[in-house]
């Protein structure tokens, strides 16, 4: 999830570009993002699990934008902290999403992205943490003439624990 609202942001930039304001005195453009989305369908586990799967997502991210003389973006530091619980009638998971993300627009116009600290380790009630995603991960992003994104994973270190879909619909199926 982190993942892709820090890449929907950067291509966000890329396609205004010149939009974003140039920084004074090398400060970031900061926008934060207040979450409180309660009780949403969530499409894809509902499909692929085979029962109705809620989702309630609060709390807050912090774009922070720098960008050169002429107003390009060249980095962000983005923050998290995100608290979800995933739930059917058969069960729930729990799951926080905290800590920095950095994004370095590359002058080919592509982009890396490093997602670190606590991305989406999953906790179910009674059992403790049943899936780990901590650490950093580095991607880099393409885009082709349509400004559509191709993502490849460079490097990655911390808990990176396999198939996560796979835990969602053991508990929630």
């Amino acid at each position: 999830m982190r993942r892709r609202i820090a890449l929907i942001l950067a291509s966000a930039l890329l396609a205004v570009g010149v939009a974003v304001q140039p920084a004074a005195a090398g400060k970031p453009q900061m926008e934060r993002v207040d979450i409180n989305d309660i009780g949403s369908v969530h499409e894809f586990l509902t499909d692929v699990c085979g029962v109705d799967v809620w989702i309630d997502t609060t709390g807050h991210a912090i774009f922070r934008v720098f960008t050169d003389a002429d107003g390009n973006p060249v980095r962000e530091v983005n923050t998290f902290a995100i608290h979800r619980t995933i739930y059917s009638a058969n069960g729930s998971i729990s799951s926080v999403d905290v800590g920095p993300d950095r994004v370095m627009y590359n002058a080919d116009g592509s982009i890396d992205v490093w997602t670190t600290g606590n991305i989406g380790s999953l906790n179910v009630p009674g059992q403790g943490r049943v899936y780990a995603d901590t650490g950093w991960t580095h991607i880099h992003v393409t885009f082709d003439e349509s400004g559509d994104a191709t993502e490849e994973v460079v490097d990655d270190a911390g808990q990176h624990w396999g198939d996560n879909v796979a835990v969602f619909c053991d508990v929630l199926g």
